[in-house]
């Protein structure tokens, strides 16, 4: 399976140890410089948590990704629909999951990608795929 061809859902956290290059994280910065071989849409829950958890300038280096692919990335600023959030905090989700699952099937993205072992782990017959950054930069690699 080929990721660029679909779209994916980049987590919060795959930003943030991404964009502070996060030794504990190396996959999340290398898939940032990968990131015009990907499809990538961020949804507002995304852009909300990161204007939360980054400094101004992690912001600025964040929008400047941005703005540098704009073929390849896009800001969804759709709010996420209140049924679906319930429909997975219904199913043991947290309410930060929960919305993250609902923009990600909303948007019809293939794969979310995160460091977050426990994303959605309760849930089965996802309309997406969950996937690490580390998974990602080897199917990248392995099509190259």
């Amino acid at each position: 399976m080929i990721i660029p061809a679909e779209s994916s859902l980049l987590d919060t956290n795959v930003w943030v140890f991404g964009l502070r290059r996060d030794e504990q994280f190396p996959a999340c910065a290398g898939l940032l410089d990968c990131i015009s071989s990907l499809l990538v849409v961020i949804p507002r829950q995304v852009l909300k948590e990161l204007n939360a958890n980054l400094a101004p300038d992690e912001m600025r280096d964040f929008y400047q990704l941005v703005n540098r692919y704009p073929e390849r990335i896009e800001l969804n600023w759709e709010s996420a629909s209140v049924e679906r959030v319930k429909f997975y905090e219904g199913r043991g989700c947290k309410k930060g999951d929960a919305v993250i699952a609902a923009h990600a099937e909303a948007l019809k993205v293939k794969f979310v990608v995160t460091e977050n072992r426990q994303f959605l782990q309760t849930i089965e017959n996802l309309p997406f795929e969950i996937i690490t950054p580390s998974e990602v930069l080897a199917r990248l690699t392995s099509r190259a």
